[in-house]
């Protein structure tokens, strides 16, 4: 999230002796002047350049919006690139400005003003949710350890890689899964500042610091396209900050084009003191602002169809889609910036506001939707995966604007105000009473009511993660599956052979693999009229992922004697080695079900590799998936194909049962309910009746 400083109205005079001036400009940040001794507040105030906070608005709004409602903004995560284009431009153009005027960046400076303006939001909301979320309790605080570590350092993208998380948040959403990006442009705002000395101090870099932040952008969308796997989960490459430097990048050099790291011939002595681009912005001619008003409004139709379309998953994203945001966003950007008046016209109502408490509403929405989803999701009932109940929508959003509001108006503009010691000292101040009652009491009666409820804040901080469960309830039941499927495959029996062929039949291309066509239950009733019935589980071989795993427990039941082997994120193209697994050890019986239709794209030749594994004379059943991603609708078509092509093979449609009843599946969107195990099982033993009533095998 990009924020800015703004001053109060009420500034104090250039000396920095706290005296009231009579108005003081808005600022979008400060430098202090050279020679001058440390002042109370800093000397050089740079005016808001209009339309920013517009901007901001816009960006937080469809980011809010793509988490509460995904399927109608399937692409609004693209408001934080929007996000990082600010911060890019932001930053580098306040850290060249200090580099013209005083020859010099103050480091420190620069990142204690930065820790100023973080900081302080950031740890109520860390600490206010961590609170409630030790209230709520269960899989809400699971791996609440690691991401308050990696709140407090700014590393929540690394420890989420380093954790497996998913920002899609497969099993469950993190509590603070949206510091990902507090997180990288606060590494940003680390590294950054000694690049841009560099790039300011080197005469021959001077130039061309432009290219140089434009080469680094192309670099990390270069990384990020060499490290997506298409069909694969894209957490890495889209949280990481060496793939997603590129939208910081575009935004800095944006920056250096106007900022103009080397002075002009009078050598800046004529610029607007508080002007943040020195000289004003750089294009200046009638044409040259129609060229970027242009630019500008066809970078905001890129980033609307953007919104509407661009999944997060989808491989555009990652091959070039997110790198055309980013030039989008630079150019609407642009655009605000040499036209004044654009941006003052965004700046206005309710833009204006929501933009100033941008910051806020980034950092409270999504712990405050995690929670209201985890409080009133048996309150509300069951909703079709990837999307939010109107009701946790409606107290997400009010409960978001009062805090953000609340923070902005108690913590944060205090903070910027008078800074972190000042603001403490006002407090205080506040909380103590008067010379009348100061001996008989040492804090005010509103004094008290803080202090008690920060330490009840911390009390339950502390006792949340004390008691924070290791796993969630949707682990919990695939680790309880795993134990079921391994005592499927310890049995005596599961290693039996399969019924071996007629000697008439031909000799089998593969050792093992030709066995009898499977009789049905009921051998003595003639096959004309008797009506198909399931195999017992001892001649069944179940194949699946984790969704096979989580209802171990209610196809052993179905399918007492049944072989089930799963595993967590198995996919297609896994499942040929899984099926020789089952084969060598003697367990690949008559019937085969395979149930990998989550995790992962399949086509007809993966598909055709995977019936050929499973060998001839058997009868399979193909499951089709159901997950809120991109490749499941075609993985699912794909079975059906497979099915139509090769004889002895039938699709049980898991999917469609999930469409019929949605509160089958747990609060992942994925893995069934403890209930919807069951419903899991009867789809795959109405697929083995079907395949036993087939009048052929695998060929």
């Amino acid at each position: 999230m990009t924020t800015t400083h703004e001053a109060s109205r009420h500034g104090t005079t250039p000396a920095g002796d706290g005296r009231p001036t009579l108005e003081a400009p808005r600022v979008l940040g400060h430098v202090r002047a050279p020679g001058a001794r440390r002042p109370g507040r800093p000397t050089v105030r740079y005016r808001r350049m209009p339309g920013l906070d517009g901007l901001r608005a816009l960006a937080v709004a469809v980011v809010v919006a793509f988490h509460v409602a995904p399927a109608t903004f399937p692409g609004g995560y693209v408001g934080v690139d929007v996000f990082f284009v600010l911060s890019g431009f932001l930053i580098t153009t306040l850290l060249v400005r200090e580099h013209r005027d005083r020859h010099h960046v103050g480091l420190r400076a620069f990142w204690a003003r930065r820790a100023r303006r973080l900081l302080p939001a950031l740890v109520l909301v860390v600490a206010v949710c961590t609170a409630v979320a030790a209230v709520v309790g269960g899989d809400v605080l699971v791996g609440i350890g690691p991401q308050l570590l990696g709140a407090a350092t700014f590393t929540s993208n690394w420890v989420d890689v380093a954790s497996g998380a998913t920002y899609s948040g497969a099993l469950l959403p993190h509590l603070f899964g949206n510091l990902w990006s507090l997180a990288v442009e606060e590494q940003f705002y680390l590294l950054w500042p000694l690049a841009v000395v560099l790039l300011c101090a080197v005469r021959p870099l001077r130039r061309h610091a432009p290219w140089a932040a434009a080469g680094l952008a192309l670099a990390s969308v270069g990384l990020m396209a060499l490290l997506y796997a298409p069909g694969t989960d894209p957490t890495r490459v889209y949280v990481g900050t060496d793939t997603h430097l590129f939208a910081l990048m575009a935004g800095a050099a944006l920056a250096f084009w106007h900022a103009r790291p080397v002075t002009g011939p009078h050598g800046g002595d004529h610029d607007d003191a508080h002007a943040l681009l020195p000289g004003g912005p750089r294009v200046r001619t009638p044409r040259g602002r129609l060229a970027v008003l242009v630019g500008g409004v066809a970078g905001a139709v890129v980033l609307v169809a953007a919104v509407a379309t661009l999944r997060w998953d989808d491989a555009l994203a990652y091959r070039g889609g997110l790198l055309v945001c980013a030039v989008a966003a630079t150019a609407v950007l642009n655009a605000v910036v040499c036209l004044p008046g654009v941006g003052a016209q965004l700046d206005r109502g309710p833009l204006g506001w929501v933009g100033r408490r941008s910051y806020g509403l980034y950092l409270w929405h999504w712990p405050v939707l995690v929670l209201a989803s985890a409080t009133l999701g048996a309150v509300v009932g069951p909703v079709p995966p990837g999307a939010v109940h109107p009701a946790v929508v409606v107290v997400t959003l009010a409960v978001t604007v009062v805090a953000a509001a609340l923070s902005f108006r108690y913590v944060e503009r205090p903070v910027l105000r008078r800074g972190l010691r000042g603001a403490a000292r006002d407090l205080a101040r506040r909380l103590q009473p008067g010379p009348d009652d100061a001996a008989s009491r040492a804090l005010t009666r509103r004094g008290w009511a803080l202090a008690g409820s920060c330490a009840l804040v911390v009390g339950l901080c502390a006792a949340g993660v004390v008691n924070a469960p290791a796993t969630t309830s949707v682990e919990r039941q695939i680790a309880a599956g795993e134990q079921a499927a391994r005592a499927t495959q310890a049995r005596p029996d599961a290693a039996a052979p399969a019924p071996q062929p007629d000697a008439t039949e031909e000799p089998a291309p593969t050792e093992g693999d030709a066995i009898e066509e499977p009789a049905p239950a009921e051998a003595d009733a003639p096959a004309e009229t008797a009506p198909a019935v399931a195999p017992p589980g001892d001649q069944v071989t179940v194949v699946g992922d984790s969704v096979t795993l989580a209802s171990a427990p209610a196809l052993t039941a179905a399918l007492p004697g049944a072989y089930v082997d799963g595993a967590v994120s198995r996919q297609v193209k896994d499942g040929p080695a899984a099926l020789a697994t089952a084969r060598d050890a003697g367990a690949l019986r008559p019937y085969v079900v395979v149930s990998l239709g989550t995790n992962s794209t399949a086509n007809a030749a993966s598909l055709d590799e995977l019936l050929a594994a499973v060998g001839p004379g058997r009868r399979v059943v193909l499951v089709t998936g159901y997950a809120d991603r991109p490749w499941v609708p075609g993985t699912n078509a794909e079975m059906v194909a497979a099915a139509e092509r090769h004889p002895g093979v039938v699709v049980a449609d898991w999917s469609a049962a999930v469409a019929a009843d949605p509160a089958v599946l747990g609060p992942d969107g994925v893995h069934p309910t403890e209930a919807g195990t069951a419903a899991y099982a009867k789809v795959v033993v109405d697929g083995l009746t079907r395949a036993a009533g087939l009048g052929s095998s695998t060929g």
